[in-house]
């Protein structure tokens, strides 16, 4: 990931204190984390993919209408797939939360079919219980891409930008053609070995 910009605003997301956990339905948490939603567009053509993620059953193609909108709220967290993406959570650790995470991981019969674990547990678990954060603060450099979510995203609005895939910035040459966000990484970096350097930090990484 690469932060751009201060993003101290999330430790004010409101997010509930300890519940009752199981006890209770009327107890459990109803704002237990928050993130942002996954893009289930596939623009990959993965085989392992669900066959439901497909463009018209992602919740950043429901934004397309307002992208005003997307760049400070995102769509609720039922819509399209409903799974968030695990990159960047905000959380309020509470052992009912936790009670709950335990007791779906003895349930075999829902959990052997998850194909993204960490986020498909928690999506599951505290389904339509979690706070959609905007795009911005998890902006997958896949988002961006012509054809995808290009109709929402604003370069001057992305707040930290999550390097999704095997191929990360890092592995280019930053003297061949690469994106915009691939870039951004290779600035900063250009930045850090500057300033290490005036403080005699000669590592070469």
């Amino acid at each position: 990931m690469l932060v751009r910009k201060n993003m101290d605003e999330l430790m004010d997301v409101p997010l509930d204190g300890p519940g009752s956990g199981l006890s209770s339905e009327e107890n459990k948490q109803e704002r237990v984390f928050a993130a942002s939603h996954v893009c289930a567009c596939n623009p990959l053509n993965k085989p392992h993919y669900p066959k439901t993620w497909i463009p018209k059953n992602c919740a950043y193609t429901s934004q397309h209408s307002d992208p005003v909108r997307a760049q400070t709220s995102g769509a609720p967290a039922a819509t399209g797939v409903a799974m968030l993406n695990s990159g960047l959570l905000v959380v309020r650790p509470t052992i009912s939360a936790w009670a709950e995470i335990q007791a779906r991981l003895h349930m075999p019969d829902r959990t052997d079919k998850y194909t993204f674990p960490d986020q498909e547990l928690l999506s599951d678990v505290f389904r339509g219980r979690w706070v959609v954060l905007p795009y911005v603060y998890n902006a997958l450099k896949t988002l961006r891409w012509e054809g995808v979510h290009d109709d929402i995203w604003r370069d001057d609005e992305v707040k930290n930008v999550h390097y999704i895939f095997a191929n990360k910035p890092w592995h280019e040459d930053p003297d061949d053609g690469m994106d915009e966000p691939s870039r951004w990484w290779w600035e900063v970096n250009r930045q850090r070995q500057q300033l290490e350097v005036k403080k005699g930090i000669t590592d070469g990484h």
